[in-house]
């Protein structure tokens, strides 16, 4: 411990002044002699930004508030808009500057009644609307097109007219790999009314996916009608359709498309250097319907949280402010097409002097971080020296396609530069997280302990490049142009993204 002496003036407001000792840990006595500047002493913030990320942390309190006290948070609904309040509350808390919500326009939907039988046996089918799926009420003959594959709805071509597609939501195995957006749209061309889409994982599992490709959007956020209304069925119950192929089967679905507000939660913690540069941290705060969503995205929004708390508690306790500005925002309607992200974009960028960097936090709780991945390569040598100057091991790579699965394809189709961490969307998720549009998306599925590693991570990173002059920063030579035109030559391809 030291001790340091110095003065104070009286307490009766004389000119006397008394001796007042002030009694400081090793540590802490470091970092306030020597003030932040552009070269900090970053084994002793490392220190205190990976303490606190464990002992302080409120990670728990944050995720039981947001997945269990407030739980299903489809865009645009009451618990959305809770979520955003509670993060408002949490940014206001830790003295952000500006904390707000910001309304923008959704193209809502959802729906009220999902029903399937095949009438011959008139035994009901499990089945879930897509999202944006049209209401349909309609009986029609079943067809087995298998993985819908143009061999296979050749093959079957004359049947397909007037009918319902069984189609596996898988790739078919030794073909080349088609989007199933884009098989859907064969089957709709082919003739067939509607569509079927099995899971291909046992256990009643049904994963929501779309039954469009974002990739076809002519810009960010864009709500695009079914090629032909599609609902999904687990794998179990898809084996009882393809056995009465050549049967009746009655499909009925209520839902409703409509505009609603809907609000992103915005704040930023001010740079010490260079005030009108800045980074972002994003994440989504909404979740599929009737889930949870601890770990899509519960996992992402309460480490952004915490590690909004780190960089906050840094810059007030140890007066250590970041050298960029650094902005926090979650956002909604990520599951509805991205919709918060992209209106986020346009919102911004054009009034205001585009991002440095944007990192997207989505469902960090699948799996174990391993490092960096950059859409776009220019800041691959800058992120990789400074993660090579935290001295973890982990590595930056870059996407090779452009990836239209996160909120991150909204900032990319504007041309500015983000990353997501690379964990189970390449490889290693864990096996018990595999249920992120379904109700069982619970806390239980979350480890903290990893989560942990994740906030003290981000907070030493972003610090880090928070802290590089924008001299030295790589000129971004991407353009909303070139990314369009890379764009069209990848639309009808799997995205690969290992």
């Amino acid at each position: 411990m030291i001790r340091l002496l110095t003065h104070r003036t009286s307490p009766d407001c004389t000119n006397a002044e008394t001796p007042l000792i002030i009694t400081l840990s090793n540590h802490a006595y470091a970092i306030l002699s020597n003030p932040m500047t552009s070269n900090p002493d970053w084994k002793t913030v490392d220190k205190w930004l990976m303490g606190e990320a464990f002992v302080g942390s409120r990670l728990d309190e944050h995720l039981y508030e947001i997945c269990e006290r407030i739980g299903s948070r489809w865009a645009g609904t009451p618990g959305d808009v809770a979520a955003a309040r509670y993060i408002k509350g949490r940014f206001e808390e830790f003295g952000l500057s500006d904390p707000r919500l910001e309304e923008f326009e959704l193209k809502a939907w959802d729906y009220s009644d999902c029903k399937g039988r095949i009438v011959e046996d008139d035994k009901p089918i499990s089945l879930v609307p897509m999202i944006h799926c049209p209401p349909v009420d309609m009986t029609a003959p079943l067809v087995d097109v298998g993985f819908g594959m143009p061999h296979e709805i050749e093959a079957c071509a004359d049947g397909l007219p007037g009918s319902i597609a069984v189609v596996q939501n898988t790739d078919e195995p030794f073909s080349d790999r088609i989007p199933l957006p884009d098989r859907l749209r064969s089957l709709a061309e082919a003739g067939c009314l509607a569509a079927i889409a099995v899971e291909p994982t046992a256990g009643g599992h049904v994963e929501t996916v779309r039954a469009t490709d974002k990739r076809w959007n002519e810009k960010a956020g864009d709500v695009l009608p079914h090629p032909l209304p599609t609902v999904q069925t687990h794998r179990e119950d898809g084996v009882r359709l393809r056995r009465a192929a050549g049967r009746t089967f009655a499909l009925r679905i209520e839902s409703r498309a409509f505009t609603a507000p809907c609000w992103n939660t915005v704040a930023d913690l001010p740079g010490g250097e260079w005030p009108g540069e800045s980074l972002v941290l994003g994440a989504h705060q909404d979740t599929y319907m009737g889930s949870p969503g601890a770990v899509d995205d519960g996992s992402g929004l309460v480490v952004l949280l915490e590690t909004m708390r780190l960089l906050a508690d840094a810059r007030r306790e140890l007066g250590i402010p970041p050298g960029m500005s650094i902005r926090f925002c979650t956002w909604s309607g990520e599951e509805q097409n991205h919709q918060g992200s992209a209106a986020y974009v346009r919102r911004h960028y054009g009034p205001e002097p585009e991002p440095r960097f944007v990192v997207n936090l989505d469902e960090l709780s699948a799996g174990p971080m391993k490092g960096v991945v950059l859409q776009f390569p220019h800041l691959r040598g800058l992120v990789q020296t400074k993660l090579d100057e935290m001295d973890e091991g982990l590595k930056c790579h870059v996407m090779p396609m452009l990836d239209h699965t996160n909120d991150g394809f909204s900032f990319a189709r504007s041309a500015i530069p983000y990353a997501i961490l690379w964990r189970w969307r390449f490889v290693g998720r864990y096996a018990d997280t595999n249920y992120r549009a379904e109700p069982w998306d619970t806390v239980d599925k979350v480890r903290t302990r990893e989560l942990k590693e994740y906030v003290g991570f981000l907070a030493r990173f972003l610090l880090r490049l928070s802290h590089v002059s924008p001299a030295d920063w790589p000129p971004n030579p991407e353009t909303v142009e070139g990314v369009e035109a890379k764009l069209q030559r990848e639309i009808g391809n799997v995205a690969r993204t290992m």
